[in-house]
């Protein structure tokens, strides 16, 4: 069972000196005990706690502006599945004209067949590296990707024939 704090007492040696001590001087003693303990207080509570506030208003602050960078980054790929899905709404085969056309291969398209949304593709000689470029720009801009391919060397050099198959 714990002892009241009134039944303590200190050690003899030390009452006997307390005793011996005047009133001033008591109140000195006291002074001086109640300063130590205040910097004792000061250097193992005080400091650490100051700094660690500050270390966690720093923190604070760049978690604030990671908090922003991601919430800019939500909105944008928000945006871009909603303009995404705008795009995608449309006619595939529209839109596989109107891209084919800004990356300048409608010529080289030999034979167009489009059921259910997908299109049987055949370029019969297009430039592999523009036909590369007119593949991403499908993907990218009608969404419109490559299911299958058959790729044939041409005996042009860089020129192939391709049979494709898009598909959203």
């Amino acid at each position: 069972m714990a002892t009241p704090l009134a039944s303590l007492r200190a050690p003899a040696p030390l009452s006997r000196w307390w005793s011996s001590k005047s009133g001033a001087e008591r109140r000195i003693v006291a002074g001086v005990a109640s300063l130590v303990i205040a910097a004792l207080a000061w250097w193992v509570v005080w400091q650490p706690l100051t700094r660690d506030i500050t270390v966690t208003r720093q923190a604070n602050a760049r978690g604030m502006v990671a908090l922003a960078e991601a919430r800019a980054m939500t909105e944008e790929m928000a945006g871009l599945t909603r303009a995404a899905a705008t795009r995608a709404g449309g006619d595939a085969r529209a839109d596989f004209e109107r891209t084919l056309a800004t990356q300048n291969l409608s010529a080289s398209v030999s034979q167009q067949d489009w059921k259910e949304g997908r299109g049987r593709i055949v370029f019969s000689a297009v430039d592999y590296e523009a036909l590369i470029a007119g593949l991403e720009a499908l993907q990218r801009d009608a969404q419109l990707r490559v299911a299958e391919a058959t790729l044939t060397a041409r005996v042009e050099p860089g020129m192939v024939r391709a049979e494709t198959v898009l598909t959203r």
